[in-house]
C-alpha cells in the first residue's frame, strides 16, 4: 500500500508522521487488497483536523476528524475509516 503524507499549515513532526502510518498500516488486516492511503493533517487556531482517504479496488473511503489534540484526530480518522471499510467486507463477504 502506498501511504502519502501531508501537512497543511505547520511542518509535522516525525513522530507524528511515524504514528499515522502505524495507524494506517492496520487497514491490511481488514482488506489487504488496499493500494493508496493518503494522511492530511491540518493545523488551523486551535483545531487539529486529520482527514485520511483509503483507496480499494472498486472503492474509496473517507473520513475527517477535527479535534484539539492531533493524535486523538489520527485516532478518529482511522477509527472511521475502518468502520467504512469492515462495512464493506462484511457486504462483500455476505452478498456473494
Amino acid at each position: 500500500m502506498v501511504i502519502e503524507f501531508a501537512a497543511r499549515h505547520f511542518h509535522a513532526p516525525d513522530n507524528i508522521r511515524e504514528y499515522a502510518e502505524k495507524e494506517v498500516g492496520k487497514f491490511k488486516k481488514y482488506n489487504d487488497r488496499a493500494t493508496q492511503c493518503q494522511i492530511i493533517l491540518e493545523h488551523e487556531h486551535n483545531d487539529h483536523t486529520a482527514e485520511i482517504s483509503l483507496s480499494v479496488p472498486g472503492n474509496r473511503f473517507f473520513a475527517k476528524a477535527v479535534t484539539k489534540n492531533m493524535i486523538k484526530s489520527i485516532d478518529n480518522a482511522v477509527e472511521k475509516t475502518m468502520h467504512q471499510l469492515k462495512k464493506h467486507m462484511d457486504v462483500l463477504h455476505n452478498h456473494r
